[in-house]
Formats: structure tokens, sequence, C-alpha cells
């Protein structure tokens, strides 16, 4: 979906985070267009986890520059240094991205509904019954209606997973994130997971998706990514990044999760 013309939504320049003396980005450079689905794959340790972060500054990253449409994200520019923004303004940044992690982080105190509503009506000032409507209609496009008064512990890791997806939907965020959405679940309950996300493609939300699932890639993403030690090593549409004429490196890699 790259347009000639057209201002990407997501603008990542020369983007550098260490954690102490380990360089973890080295200089990451990265367009996402609006509406498209952009997946990262890498090996571990390869820094994909800490860019996502840095985009929904989750981690603050010490160099280079990160845009949502117009806005810097964490920082302003004084001249050609970077100061970092309130955590009041990071906060309202971060209502326009929605994130999804491994582990799925809802509130164990709080039934599945009481989850969805919680940052709508903290943070956006929804009215209790607009919040809990829209909630409804996220569950039922997450296939989760029945399990709305559920506290998590009572759900499997992919119904757990779903919820956290209707939950990040619900601050209607231009952009999600999501961080090896799959990696903790069992083959059956990843094939929940992933339709919703398939669907979420579908209906042109734009998308960054850490990944080890290959075959799920190929199908959804419009671009596929291969990070490497802090930076991006190659990317391509999935036809190419997939196909014959591949790099060897890359080539190599993808051997090593078939």
């Amino acid at each position: 979906m790259s347009g000639g013309a057209r201002k990407p939504l997501v603008r990542a320049l020369d983007v550098r985070k260490s954690f102490g003396e380990t360089a973890v980005l080295r200089g990451v450079d990265l367009e996402v267009q609006r509406g498209e689905v952009l997946c990262i794959i890498g090996p571990s340790g390869s820094g994909k986890s800490t860019f996502l972060r840095c985009i929904n500054q989750l981690e603050t990253y010490q160099a280079g520059r990160i845009y949502i449409g117009d806005d810097l994200i964490g920082y302003r520019e004084s001249g050609n240094r970077l100061l970092p923004l309130p955590s009041r303004q990071v906060v309202l940044q971060r209502r326009h991205i929605g994130m999804v992690f491994q582990q799925f982080n809802l509130f164990w105190h709080m039934t599945v509904l009481e989850n969805i509503v919680e940052a709508p009506i903290r943070v956006l000032g929804q009215p209790l019954a607009q919040a809990r409507e829209q909630a409804m209609r996220l569950l039922d496009r997450v296939g989760m209606t029945a399990k709305a008064n559920a506290y998590p512990m009572k759900l499997s890791g992919g119904q757990q997973q779903r919820a956290a997806i209707a939950r990040a939907l619900a601050m209607n965020p231009e952009l999600m994130l999501f961080d090896e959405p799959t990696s903790a679940l069992d083959p059956e309950t990843t094939g929940e997971v992933l339709a919703v996300i398939s669907e979420l493609a579908s209906s042109g939300m734009t998308m960054i998706i850490v990944t080890h699932e290959m075959g799920f890639a190929r199908q959804v993403a419009d671009r596929v990514v291969l990070m490497e030690e802090g930076q991006i090593r190659h990317e391509a549409a999935p036809e190419q990044f997939f196909g014959d004429k591949a790099p060897a490196r890359l080539k190599a890699f993808l051997s090593t999760i078939h």
C-alpha cells in the first residue's frame, strides 16, 4: 500500500536506543503508510519489541525521531536537541496508539467488560453507557460477547488475548501495535487470535506486528521487514520477501524457523 505523495502515518528516522552499554536500536529508519500492515520478523534480541515500545513511549529513545502523523512522539525539539515531553502530554499522544502485548496485561480483578471500559471512561471521559455499548460491539467483533462478565483467570489464553485486542480498540486508535501476540498461546488459540488480527487488517487498520508466524505474515502483511542487531536489514512485499530471490541472510534466517 505504498502511495506516492501520501504522507506516512509512522516515520522513524535514525532511531537509537541503548540499555546501559548495550545498543539495542542502531539507527532504525522506517515508514508505515496509513492503512498499511507491516510485519516485523527477526531473531530474538534484534530490537523488535523495543522498537514497538519506543513508538508507544513505553521506552524512551535516545536519538533520532519517531513521528505519528505530524506529532513527534515523546519529545519536543529545541534547536537540535530533544527535550522529553511531560508525562501528561505523552499520555495524550498514547491515546492514538493501541498496543497488544505477548502477555495479555488484563486487570485480573476486573471483568472483561470492566477492562474494556476503563480507559475510555478515565482517559477519554466517555459516559459509562456509551463506553459499555462500544465495549459490547468490540466484544462481538472479537467473538467474546458471551465472556463479557467473566474474569480473566476464567478465560483461555486466546480469549484473554482477544479481550486485550478489544480493550486496545476501545480507544479508537489510529495505529495498532502487536508484540508477538501469539507467542504465549497454543496452536488452537493462536488461530483464533490471528483470525481477529486478519479481520482488522482487512478493515484498513494501520498495524505494525512483530511476529514469528511466517504464514500469517505472508498472508496479511502489505510489507515484511527483517530486523537484526537493531537495524532494518531487508524489507519487501511478502511475495518478494519470501520468494526465491530473497537475500541469502534472509533465507538463512527463515530456514531456522520453518
